[in-house]
């Protein structure tokens, strides 16, 4: 067999290439080691005509490229690396001195390669000297030049104590604060900027300040801070020299002329935050959260669930040491939910009984997390009320043998209609090739009516009561097998929208619950299927009669459906499908499966049956079988192209090695028709090729 349509020949070919490649970035400390001297800003100058580009200005982004870019070649190609033209990159000049050089990208492009990243904070000067010349002979009578900044110091994560979309925060009285730097600081030019001033007050508290021990970095992080200093993170740490105020507010000001350590440029901006510290243990409020909304009633109760709240985070075992409730509440679940440094305690709504008054008494020694207790104990009177509406029903498809009289359960509590709407319906096997389940689509062929024509129960019961309502599926079904689709509805509470208006919550659930002795498998393969049918009851072979459909459950008409195979299973309940079996089910010119089947199997014995679909996905999640990655018998290509090293000297020649096989019917094969041939495709264009190995 030919495969011109499914690969392309196994190609070994050699490409000749001009490469300009990036310097390794070495792993040593930075080699910038003393400030850099100040530089004065410069309008960028007007061009003259035979330069196209200078870049960057302005700010520059952390990964810009210093280059020039030349209407004409300043240099003859075959010169690129020429050691006779560097007299002509002497007439490029980088102020402040960094450590780098400049080269020719191409004939028409300087560029300046540093040894790393560019400094942050500071204002680089590019001179292009007089005397530069083009080789159509235009000459710089002047020297042009023009400066551009880089990122400017940022300070972030500034100590606060009101954290956005957050609770309030306050700090210990000897509190170690934190901050983080884009750029490593002058720490004496931050001991200069920094004050702390208490709230009224115009003294300044005395701090010291410390670069914080950076964590041990991989050599792979450690080279990627050196290429892109936009992830350098630089962390310090403010102690206080002296013990705060208690419950004072405290205003942190870094002014601006802060100064990085190796840049030239200060900060231009005061950076400031306020902190403020804890005061002594209180209790505030008793708030209720989880009141019925669109989403249900997450408090259980119509009032919400009952959550103390204190001005500083509490120590969690504590909490459930102090905090009582008279009458005793349930034994499980527990009562008191607290979190370590967490100003608020939750009461579990559970451990209570609805509309009935409890007193709460939270003990003397309560402890926060800065070591204070309570002082003196504090009661509450706290009333559950009453619960709030809901109903519940069996959501999706839930199979259960047949030998038992079980029976659909629906709990209420609570419905303020005192009502319900339910519908149900018996499904014939074939009304699953369009269905997969009671919900609706709407799209004509769904197997419930639409909720506005259910029928309305009503339900009677005491006040916070749960009410349990039993449907006896044998009665629903009228035989004792079958499947039955219902679908259960009642308004539980009103609530408030997005608009302003007041809406009933309303509850739907639609399942399927089926009573068969049956149980099914399937499995397909590219030319064949395998059915296995059991009794649930004993697990003993079924010789069953068996329908096979094409699974549509995402068709737009719904004829009546028509079996594209059949058969029996044997008497150990196993039906064999050969290719010509399964002819009208595959619909493939292969002969075989193109793609894992979308089949939906009816096994039925007497009045009972069963069902068993797969979809291209069945078995991913289970077993680790993805039906996408099913291949018919079409060859697929399965090859790489390597290098003969990984990096290369500028002129050198790079030699790549292409191999390509394919799978067919499970085997990897080499094209042995294809192998050895050599193609040269001749010296191109040249690259710039960033080539970096960690």
């Amino acid at each position: 067999m030919k495969l011109k349509k499914w690969m392309r020949i196994v190609i070994i070919f050699t490409i000749a290439l001009v490469i300009t490649t990036c310097a390794m970035p070495k792993k040593s400390s930075n080699l910038i080691v003393k400030p850099l001297p100040s530089v004065a800003p410069l309008i960028t100058p007007q061009l003259i005509n035979w330069i196209e580009e200078i870049s960057p200005t302005g700010e520059a982004k952390p990964l810009n490229q210093i280059r020039i870019r030349f209407k004409e070649a300043i240099i003859p190609i075959e010169s690129l690396d020429d050691p006779e033209q560097q007299n002509q990159l002497k007439l490029f000049e980088i102020t402040p001195q960094i450590p780098g050089q400049f080269r020719f990208l191409t004939p028409r492009m300087v560029g300046f390669q540093p040894e790393e990243g560019l400094p942050k904070s500071t204002r680089i000067q590019i001179t292009i000297k007089a005397g530069l010349t083009d080789l159509k002979n235009h000459r710089l009578e002047s020297d042009l030049a023009w400066t551009f900044n880089t990122e400017p110091i940022k300070l972030s994560n500034l100590p606060t104590s009101k954290p956005e979309n957050s609770e309030f925060q306050p700090i210990d009285i000897k509190p170690t604060l934190k901050f983080t730097s884009n750029v490593e600081l002058d720490l004496a030019s931050v001991q200069e900027h920094l004050k702390l001033i208490a709230e009224g007050d115009t003294k300044a508290v005395p701090v010291k300040i410390e670069l914080e021990k950076p964590k041990e970095k991989s050599d792979n992080q450690q080279i990627e801070e050196k290429v892109d200093l936009s992830q350098q993170q630089f962390n310090y740490i403010i102690i206080p020299q002296e013990t705060l105020e208690k419950a004072t507010r405290y205003r942190l000001e870094f002014a601006s002329g802060l100064k990085p350590l190796i840049g030239n440029l200060p900060s231009q901006k005061d950076f400031v935050s306020e902190v403020e510290t804890y005061s002594p243990l209180a209790f505030k409020e008793i708030n209720f959260w989880g009141k019925p909304d669109a989403s249900g009633a997450y408090g259980r109760f119509v009032k919400g669930s009952g959550e103390l709240e204190f001005n500083n985070g509490i120590v969690a075992d504590s909490a459930k040491e102090n905090i009582t409730v008279n009458p005793p509440p349930k034994k499980a679940p527990t009562l008191v939910q607290a979190y370590n440094n967490q100003p608020t305690i939750s009461l579990n709504p559970w451990s209570l009984e609805p509309a009935k008054k409890y007193t709460i008494t939270i003990g003397a020694n309560l402890k926060d997390k800065f070591g204070q207790t309570l002082g003196k104990p504090v009661k509450l009177e706290y009333e559950t009320g009453d619960v709030a509406g809901e109903i519940w029903a069996p959501n999706g498809l839930n199979i259960f043998p047949a030998g038992k009289d079980l029976q659909l359960n629906i709990s209420t509590v609570n419905l303020p209609e005192s009502k319900y709407k339910a519908a149900y319906k018996v499904v014939q096997p074939t009304d699953l090739v369009y269905n997969t389940d009671a919900y609706p689509r709407g799209e004509g062929n769904d197997l419930l009516p639409k909720p506005s024509e259910w029928q309305t129960f009503r339900i009677s019961g005491k006040k916070n009561q749960p009410q349990e309502i039993t449907v006896s599926l044998r009665e629903r079904l009228g035989s004792p097998t079958g499947m039955l689709a219902y679908g259960v509805q009642a308004r539980t509470n009103l609530y408030v929208d997005e608009k302003g208006k007041e809406q009933w919550r309303e509850v739907t659930n639609y399942g399927l619950v089926q009573l068969t002795n049956l149980g099914v498998f399937s499995q397909w393969f590219p030319e064949s299927g395998l059915i296995r049918v059991n009794h649930l009851d004993d697990g003993s072979p079924a010789a069953v009669s068996i329908e096979i459909y094409e699974s549509q459950l995402e068709a737009k008409s719904f004829p009546k459906p028509i079996p594209c195979a059949t058969g029996k299973t044997d008497q150990n309940g196993t039906l064999l499908l050969s290719r010509s079996d399964l002819q009208k089910c595959i619909k493939s010119q292969s002969g075989g499966f193109e793609k894992a089947p979308k089949l939906l199997v009816i096994a039925r014995e007497n009045q009972d049956w069963a069902v068993a679909r797969t979809e291209e996905y069945s078995g991913a999640y289970g077993y680790g079988i993805d039906g996408y990655d099913w291949n018919s018998n079409k060859p697929l290509s399965r090859g790489t192209i390597f290098s003969d090293r990984e990096l290369y000297q500028p002129g050198e020649k790079a030699w790549f090695t292409g191999t390509a096989y394919y799978l067919q019917n499970g085997l990897l094969k080499q094209d042995k028709n294809a192998k050895n041939q050599e193609k040269k495709l001749g010296l191109l264009e040249p690259l710039t090729i960033c080539k970096m190995d960690y």
